[in-house]
């Protein structure tokens, strides 16, 4: 916390520890001790009201009231708001307490400004945690920054909030910034939930096309459960009206999928009767049985009889079409043949719905859980890595998040060279854009609130002195969910600028599906790391303890030395406390007195 710097005006709550000649004392104000110029003869160890006075020097302190900090006795809190000229109502009692309580210097204008911002948010307690590292981080006081605190330490999370934006993006698709920012979003946020859903029906209907027996029954069930086909439809008639909507493409002059072409270029051979140049093209798919492909061939003869062949004929054609699009189709290309996107989007996302819920069980479940885990494929800007996190998928999102946005733009306008690269397009960058379009009020608060939060990180990502701070939400995908990484990082700059990896300390917070709140404070000294984790699971440490060798090497391995792991259980919780572990976290408070060690 930094020394607190007192101004006239400003209503303190302190101790008095020794009196010296003169009316001179030492007085503690929260942690700290300063030697102080009373008005008038006080006495030792008890605690006052004072405000501070104009004076060179010492601080000059005038007595407004006796009391101690932790009752907040009415009568007292009602004389200090008198000396601001404010009402003593419930809200503004309140607002004084809680100053007493985190020992915060206050005058006047910052109460009355404090009282207004209060009243605008949903969350007292997490508007008057942005006051606190407002007050004890040197953040300057505008109604911008507590905005921008407010929104960066509460719910919902950076990805939420990057969900949000991205889907109501859809309402200015005629934006040029709009629709690059919705890009930009989509391929950021890890296992986007509609591209990931579309993607889990995609393989779904492969499993249907290229698997056998009991398998693919269940997975065409799925299909019709989840809408993607009409229930009723049965595999012969889903078949040929996919036939049917392949032909359809070189009639209307749609464009056809892709991974199509080589499927519609057999078919049309056949229906030219140009078995020989089919029969070529099948083979050049399946070289290892052209024997299959005469068979294929003949089969896919039935589905151009006129008139009709016999029904067994017919279904021996439509088998063989599907086995065509086995060979040839992508999930993605398929979908162009079962409905239209809309059906299909929703399809997906009630996929997903039953995911979640559990309501499937046996082969069904077996099939989707196999669908989405093959849907769960890395982000374009997350590369593809079996660690959950790298160096590079964190340093990839951060530079497209922007945190550096005002850094860069002052550097490009600090001298105006001609031929300077230009600000790097980020989502700061274009939420700035967008706002000034004057977008729909969806768009508007999405923007506004995904802006405060990236303020809010760069806040409370700051230098003081030689210490480097920063602080940001990380979003990865584990066990085919989305999670966030709070990460909270300070140390020193070396001479270069660059961070000193030999002393540092990270703090990690995790909100996990089974573990639920989880912080990791890890500490390095001289390249010597210890780590202590809380958790209030108590077997946690002893489901850790067979991974603590693996950790010692791999860390060994860059050069690092693990000297203890330490797991911790939280005291017993109280109300709204895991609503303000991420505040807590921010403002550093210390765990001891709190945790008990295993």
């Amino acid at each position: 916390m930094k020394t607190a710097e007192f101004r006239p005006g400003q209503i303190i709550n302190g101790k008095i520890i020794k009196l010296y000649p003169e009316q001179v004392a030492e007085v503690q104000i929260g942690n700290q001790k300063m030697i102080a110029q009373l008005e008038a003869p006080l006495s030792a160890n008890e605690r006052y009201w004072f405000q501070v006075q104009p004076g060179e020097g010492k601080v000059h302190l005038k007595v407004v009231g006796k009391g101690a900090e932790d009752k907040g006795q009415p009568a007292s809190l009602a004389k200090i708001l008198g000396e601001f000229s404010m009402q003593p109502t419930k809200e503004n009692m309140d607002l004084v307490r809680f100053f007493i309580k985190e020992q915060l210097p206050v005058n006047r204008e910052l109460l009355k400004l404090a009282s207004e911002w209060l009243s605008m948010v949903d969350s007292r307690s997490a508007g008057q945690d942005a006051l606190k590292m407002i007050l004890t981080r040197g953040i300057p006081v505008t109604q911008a920054a507590f905005e921008a605190l407010y929104t960066a330490t509460k719910e919902p999370s950076l990805v939420l909030l990057m969900e949000k934006l991205e889907k109501a993006l859809d309402r200015v698709s005629d934006s040029a910034v709009g629709t690059s920012l919705k890009k930009l979003l989509n391929e950021m946020i890890p296992a986007n939930k509609t591209v990931a859903s579309e993607a889990a029906l995609n393989h779904l209907a492969l499993m249907w096309i290229k698997r056998d027996g009991k398998e693919s029954q269940a997975a065409l069930e799925l299909l019709k459960q989840f809408g993607a086909i009409p229930p009723k439809n049965s595999e012969s008639i889903l078949l040929q009206q996919m036939f049917a909507r392949l032909l359809h493409y070189s009639t209307t002059g749609e464009e056809m999928p892709e991974g199509l072409n080589s499927v519609k270029n057999i078919i049309t051979l056949v229906e030219n009767g140009d078995f020989a140049a089919a029969r070529q093209m099948v083979t050049s798919l399946i070289p290892a049985k052209p024997l299959a492909a005469n068979e294929l061939i003949e089969s896919l003869k039935f589905l151009f009889y006129r008139p009709p062949a016999k029904e067994a004929d017919v279904q021996q054609g439509l088998q063989s079409f599907k086995q065509l699009m086995s060979v040839t189709g992508d999930g993605e290309s398929l979908s162009g043949l079962f409905a239209d996107k809309e059906t299909w989007r929703q399809a997906g996302m009630d996929l997903l719905k039953a995911v979640s819920q559990h309501q499937l069980s046996g082969l069904q479940a077996q099939l989707l859980s196999e669908a989405v885990g093959k849907a769960e494929q890395p982000a374009p800007l997350q590369e593809t890595s079996a660690a959950l996190l790298t160096d590079a998928k964190i340093k990839r999102f951060l530079s497209a998040l922007g945190l550096s946005y005002e850094n860069q733009l002052g550097e490009v306008l600090k001298d105006g060279e001609i031929g300077k690269a230009p600000v790097s397009e980020t989502v700061k960058s274009m939420v700035l854009r967008l706002l000034n379009e004057n977008p729909p009020p969806v768009v508007k608060e999405a923007s506004e609130l995904l802006l405060n939060k990236l303020t809010g990180f760069q806040l409370l990502s700051q230098e003081a002195g030689p210490i480097q701070q920063l602080v940001v939400q990380i979003p990865f995908v584990l066990g085919g969910k989305t999670n966030e990484l709070t990460m909270q990082w300070s140390g020193k700059k070396t001479e270069d600028g660059k961070i000193d990896a030999d002393f540092c300390r990270v703090l990690f917070y995790l909100k996990l599906e089974h573990l639920n709140d989880l912080i990791v404070d890890m500490q390095v000294q001289n390249r010597i790391m210890s780590v202590q984790i809380f958790n209030e699971n108590p077997v946690l440490k002893k489901m850790a303890e067979q991974l603590t060798p693996v950790l010692k090497s791999k860390l060994a391995e860059i050069n690092y030395q693990l000297s203890s792991v330490h797991f911790h259980l939280p005291g017993q919780s109280q109300s709204g406390k895991n609503q303000r572990v991420l505040s807590d976290l921010y403002s550093q408070k210390e765990y001891s007195g709190v945790d008990i060690k295993i």
